[in-house]
């Protein structure tokens, strides 16, 4: 199969793009009484459900055959480790002076060491992370280690965990099991089933071959089902969550983009590529941009800015501070990082090839 998948790779940019788009529209009618949508403030975008999936998607795409090699574990959680926690601890670490500064910014338990603590690890808790868009990492995070011990184990034992694993998750979906306790909801929650139907796109088009006509269909319905799960939420005319919808759409996008993405090399604009590699550090810094460019403007409320205007001026701003985060800290970073882990394995295989 081919290594890179150019599609999938761009649609990345779709899940902060969305979650932007809402929280923006959140913001505006926060501050400036204005619903740019013209839904529910209240109202998801699905984004992140589409992470889940694509996350599941890359996971089992990429390492499916080194199922059962021990040795590809540490390169495995380190290649993640890089990948979510430095510029995640970073901008954490940013904001959370913030909430000693002035006490009265935030819930009140910002400044706790477990909060900070459980925050910085990414541990399930339930209250949110100190950055809150970071709930999605928590959930990521305990899929890839789920996954790490698949990679451990032999193809009977993985498939017994995982088996065992989706079965509970299906029972405390639709509430056959229940459970007051925090973890063992987070633990067994549907966001599992959501990240094993991106692994189940992987396994399907790895062994069937999708036609382009139907790859196309599978495109346009996936795409459409997010404003339609947007619209239903207000009107509920499809008795289906959001969720639920913007699950099934994730499949049906995954499958038509990646089986397109096999079919043959598509060549993706350097802009809309880079707006893929920068969704993490999009993601992350989105939603205090955007807080913090409308407490401002509403300081400053005498001049007169039109909503639609404003509207569009803070989402813009927003994508380019990500984009800034994303050039100058996320991606220096981890090429350090890489650059750091290639020199020590270059130190220990050294001594080999002199004897040789």
């Amino acid at each position: 199969m081919r290594k890179q998948l150019n599609l999938i790779q761009v649609s990345r940019a779709l899940v902060p793009l969305f979650v932007l788009l809402f929280h923006a529209n959140e913001m505006m009618d926060f501050y400036f009484d204005y619903n740019f949508l013209g839904i529910s403030v209240g109202t998801k975008s699905g984004g992140v459900y589409y992470f889940f999936a694509l996350s599941g998607f890359m996971m089992y795409y990429i390492y499916h055959t080194k199922i059962g090699n021990k040795g590809i574990i540490k390169d495995f959680l380190y290649s993640r480790f890089i990948r979510i926690f430095p510029v995640y601890w970073i901008l954490t670490l940013l904001i959370l002076p913030i909430y000693f500064i002035i006490p009265g910014f935030g819930d009140g338990n910002e400044r706790e060491f477990s909060t900070i603590m459980t925050s910085l690890l990414l541990i399930p808790r339930e209250n949110e992370p100190i950055l809150g868009v970071a709930w999605s990492l928590i959930h990521t995070v305990y899929f890839y280690f789920l996954f790490s011990l698949v990679l451990f184990k032999n193809s009977k034992i993985s498939m017994a965990i995982i088996f065992i694993w989706s079965l509970l998750s299906v029972a405390f979906s639709l509430k056959i099991l229940s459970s007051s306790h925090y973890l063992l909801n987070f633990f067994f929650n549907f966001n599992n089933l959501i990240f094993l139907s991106g692994v189940a796109c992987a396994y399907c088009v790895s062994k069937i071959r999708i036609p382009s006509a139907i790859s196309i269909f599978f495109i346009i319905v996936g795409f459409s089902g997010f404003p339609l799960s947007w619209v239903n939420a207000e009107l509920s005319f499809i008795n289906l969550g959001l969720q639920m919808i913007t699950t099934l759409s994730s499949v049906f996008l995954i499958l038509g983009l990646s089986s397109i993405d096999l079919r043959k090399e598509i060549t993706i604009p350097s802009f809309a590529k880079y707006l893929g590699e920068s969704s993490l550090s999009i993601y992350l810094t989105h939603k205090l941009t955007l807080s913090l460019l409308c407490k401002t403007i509403s300081i400053i409320s005498f001049i007169a800015i039109n909503n639609k205007v404003l509207s569009i001026f803070i989402i813009v701003i927003s994508i380019l501070v990500g984009c800034f985060v994303y050039s100058f800290i996320e991606k220096p970073l981890n090429h350090k990082l890489k650059e750091l882990k290639m020199k020590r394995e270059n130190k220990f295989t050294q001594p080999e090839i002199l004897k040789g």
